[in-house]
């Protein structure tokens, strides 16, 4: 049964990311996007990782879902436009693929961060004051960024209106 819930859970989890993949409209394209990270969630929880899974729920389906929903509410005033056209790039491929090159170049030699658990100490209190200790100016870096980039493409696509 162990591995048949595993195998279940997985096959969510990629026909959500499959649906990313293929979907032409934008709404099934959350959607899809949606029932993956659900699908993740569900994997830690099929690993005892139950943390995992509710901060997979509350900030990836709820907060980056929601935010991408508002965007996509702000950005479509028009009904009649047609959507982005899906091709495949081959220097886009390579661009991504250099991109992603670096970055595993980059972090291969950055250790995991270790929690230290003493016998009185819960896990997740230990967890909970790494992230909100020494990892919080990166969480708050980030938060800045998706900020800076939703009001970048709000500002672009208003200038496209007045043309």
């Amino acid at each position: 049964m162990s591995a048949v819930s595993f195998w279940l859970i997985a096959l969510v989890a990629i026909a959500g990311a499959w649906t990313v993949l293929v979907a032409r409209e934008t709404i099934r394209l959350i959607a899809g996007l949606g029932t993956f990270l659900l699908g993740i969630a569900g994997l830690y929880l099929r690993f005892a990782m139950p943390l995992l899974a509710a901060s997979q729920v509350f900030l990836y389906v709820g907060g980056v879902l929601a935010l991408f929903l508002f965007a996509i509410m702000a950005l479509r005033r028009d009904e009649d436009r047609a959507g982005p056209a899906v091709r495949f790039s081959v220097v886009h491929a390579s661009v991504a693929a250099g991109i992603f090159a670096v970055l595993v170049t980059a972090l291969r030699d950055v250790g995991a961060a270790s929690v230290d658990v003493t016998a009185g100490q819960d896990a997740v209190d230990a967890v909970g004051a790494l992230l909100l200790g020494r990892f919080l100016p990166a969480f708050e870096l980030v938060g800045g960024l998706l900020f800076v980039a939703l009001v970048a493409v709000l500002a672009i696509s208003a200038g496209e209106d007045r043309r």
